[in-house]
C-alpha cells in the first residue's frame, strides 16, 4: 500500500526528483531554523499589539490613555493586564475592528487572520509564533516558483536556499508581527503578475488583484511594492495596450477593495498621528548610510554591539558588490527586463522609505523590520547570485551559506526591542511573594508587555507624568513592601518610552534604592521601605 503512494517517485526522472529532495531539504532546514528557540526568547513590546489587538482586547489603548491624567493614578492587580491578552469567548472580528479604528494605525488583515488562528491553535507564545514560521516556510516554495519564472531552475533553487537560511528571513519568521505574511502576499502577487506578462490571461489578473490588495490590507508600506509593480509595468510593457490595459484594469480592482476599509476609517477618524517613526531626525548621512548597509542583514545579522560582527558584515557586504558587478554582464545579457523587474521592486521600496527619511526626518530605514518590503526583490536577485557562485566560485558559496546559516541559528537567540520576560522573573523572585508594587511609564504597549510575565498578584501602577509618578509612590506606600520601578528604552530614540522623571532621588517618599538591573532593553530598580 505505502510503495503503491510513493510509485512517483520511482517513475520521476532524476532530475525532477533530486529538485523535489532538495526543495524538501531546504524546507526541513528553514522549519529546524525558525523552531530554534521559537518560544524561549521573550515577546517583545511590539508583539503584544498582536495578542491584544487580535484577541478583540483593543480597547485597552484607550483605556490606558483614559487613566493617563488620574490623580493619584489607579493601582491595578497585574492579573486585570494578563486577562487582556488572552482569547475571550465574548470577543469577535468586530471588536478586533473597532480596537484597531480606535486606537491603532494598522490596516486589519493580519489580525483578522490571527483572530482566527488564535482561536484554532492557542495563545500560548509558541502558537501565535508558530504563524510566522508557517508563512516563512510557505515563502521558500514561492521563492522557487518565482525565481524560475524570471531566470533559471539552478537560480529557482539557490532562491530556495537563500531563503531558507536568511537570517532575516528566520529572523521575522519567529515574530508574531505580519512581516512573512507580507512576504507571502508580495510573492504570490509578483509570481501572478509574471504570468500575466507572459500568458495575458484573466485568472492572473484576478490573482494579482487579489494579493495586491490583501497586500495593502496588511501593511500601508506595501503600497511601496505596488508603485514599484506598476512602475515597472508602465515603462516595460508601454507599447502592449492591451496587457496595460489589463494590468490597469487589475491595478484598480485591487484599490476599490480596499474602499470598504478605507470608508470605515473615515467615518471613525482615523488617527494618522499616532505613528511613532517620526522621531524628529533630521540629517542626511545616517540615512544614506542605512540605505546602502541595510541590505547586509539578509545575509548575516547578528549583534550590532559586537564590533568584531560589524566588521564581518562590512567585509560581506564588500564581497557581496565585487561579485555582483562579477556576474552584472551576464545577467543583463540573458535577462535584461526580468533584472530591471527584480531591481525595481528591490529599490522603489528602498527609495521611497528614503524620501520619507528626508521629508519626516524619520528613520525608516533604520528599522530592521522595513527592509522587508525591498527583500522581495532581492530574493530572486540572491538566487542569480548564489547559482553564479556554485558554478564559478564554489569555495566562496560554500563559505556564504555556512556564515548564513551560523548566523541564522544565533539570530534565535538575539533579543529585539524592549523584551520583559527576564526583568519580570527577577521581579517575581525579588518580591519574594511579598507584597510589591511595579511602577511603568504608561507608553504604547509597555504596560501590558511589562504585565505578561509578572505574577498576577503583584500590584502595577501606570503613570504618565512625574506628578502622577510621586503620588503612585505616596499611593503604594502603605500596602507595599518593595516598589520596583522599570524602565523600557527604545534603541532609536530612548525618550520614546522612557521619561527621566522615574526615579527616586530622595528618601523623602519612604523608599530607599536596594538595587538594580539592566537587561534586555529594560531597567528595573527596586526600592524598599527606608529604615527610621
Amino acid at each position: 500500500m505505502i510503495a503503491e503512494k510513493f510509485r512517483f517517485l520511482i517513475k520521476m526522472p532524476d532530475l525532477k526528483r533530486k529538485k523535489l529532495f532538495l526543495l524538501l531539504f531546504f524546507l526541513a532546514l528553514g522549519l529546524t531554523l525558525r523552531l530554534n528557540h521559537l518560544a524561549g526568547r521573550s515577546l517583545w513590546t511590539d508583539e503584544f499589539f498582536t495578542f491584544f489587538q487580535s484577541s478583540g482586547h483593543g480597547e485597552i489603548q484607550g483605556f490606558l490613555n483614559s487613566i493617563s491624567r488620574q490623580m493619584p493614578p489607579k493601582v491595578f492587580k497585574v492579573k486585570e493586564f494578563k486577562a487582556m491578552l488572552k482569547n475571550d469567548g465574548r470577543k469577535n472580528i468586530q471588536d478586533v475592528n473597532n480596537g484597531l479604528i480606535k486606537e491603532d494605525t494598522h490596516p486589519p488583515f493580519y489580525f483578522w487572520t490571527m483572530y482566527f488562528w488564535m482561536r484554532l491553535f492557542g495563545d500560548s507564545v509558541f502558537a501565535v509564533r508558530l504563524f510566522s514560521v508557517s508563512m516563512g516556510l510557505f515563502s521558500i516554495p514561492l521563492a522557487y516558483v518565482v525565481t524560475r519564472h524570471l531566470f533559471n531552475e539552478k537560480a529557482a533553487i539557490c532562491a530556495a536556499l537563500f531563503v531558507s537560511i536568511s537570517p532575516f528571513a528566520v529572523r521575522y519568521s519567529q515574530e508574531a508581527r505580519a512581516y512573512t505574511l507580507i512576504m507571502v502576499l508580495g510573492l504570490l502577487s509578483w509570481l501572478f503578475l509574471l504570468r500575466l506578462e507572459k500568458q495575458n490571461k484573466n485568472f492572473d489578473a484576478f490573482g494579482f488583484t487579489i494579493f495586491n490588495s490583501l497586500g495593502i490590507y496588511t501593511h500601508y508600506f506595501y503600497i511601496f511594492i505596488s508603485f514599484a509593480q506598476f512602475l515597472y509595468f508602465t515603462i516595460t510593457h508601454r507599447k502592449d495596450s492591451r496587457l496595460l490595459d489589463k494590468f490597469y484594469l487589475s491595478f484598480l480592482s485591487s484599490l476599490l477593495f480596499l474602499l470598504p476599509w478605507a470608508e470605515f476609517v473615515v467615518l471613525k477618524g482615523y488617527n494618522f498621528l499616532l505613528v511613532e517613526w517620526p522621531f524628529g531626525r533630521p540629517g542626511i548621512i545616517d540615512k544614506v548610510y542605512n540605505l546602502f548597509v541595510g541590505n547586509s542583514r539578509y545575509i548575516l545579522m547578528f549583534d550590532a554591539r559586537l564590533i568584531f560582527l560589524q566588521i564581518l558584515v562590512s567585509v560581506s557586504l564588500i564581497l557581496f558588490l565585487f561579485i555582483s558587478v562579477a556576474i552584472f554582464k551576464d545577467v543583463i545579457a540573458k535577462y535584461l527586463r526580468n533584472f530591471i523587474f527584480c531591481l525595481t521592486i528591490f529599490l522603489v521600496p528602498l527609495l521611497s522609505m528614503f524620501g520619507v527619511d528626508i521629508i519626516q526626518h524619520s528613520v525608516l530605514l533604520k528599522q530592521e523590520r522595513f527592509w522587508m518590503f525591498s527583500f522581495l526583490g532581492f530574493i530572486p536577485l540572491a538566487g542569480y547570485f548564489l547559482s553564479y557562485l556554485f558554478l564559478k566560485r564554489k569555495l566562496i558559496f560554500y563559505l556564504v551559506i555556512w556564515l548564513m546559516l551560523v548566523s541564522s541559528f544565533s539570530v534565535s537567540n538575539l533579543q529585539f526591542g524592549p523584551a520583559p520576560k527576564d526583568v519580570s522573573a527577577w521581579i517575581n523572585q525579588e518580591s519574594g511573594g511579598r507584597r510589591a508594587a511595579v511602577v511603568v511609564w504608561n507608553v504604547r504597549s509597555v504596560v501590558v508587555a511589562q504585565s505578561y510575565y509578572l505574577d498576577g498578584e503583584l500590584y502595577l501602577i501606570p503613570v504618565s507624568d512625574e506628578g502622577q509618578f510621586r503620588s503612585g509612590i505616596k499611593e503604594a506606600y502603605p500596602y507595599v513592601e518593595k516598589l520596583f520601578l522599570v524602565r523600557h528604552f527604545h534603541r532609536d530614540d530612548p525618550g520614546l518610552m522612557d521619561k527621566g522623571a522615574m526615579e527616586i532621588k530622595d528618601a523623602g517618599l519612604g523608599f530607599c534604592l536596594e538595587k538594580n538591573i539592566s537587561r534586555n532593553e529594560i531597567s528595573v530598580a527596586e526600592y524598599v521601605k527606608c529604615k527610621l
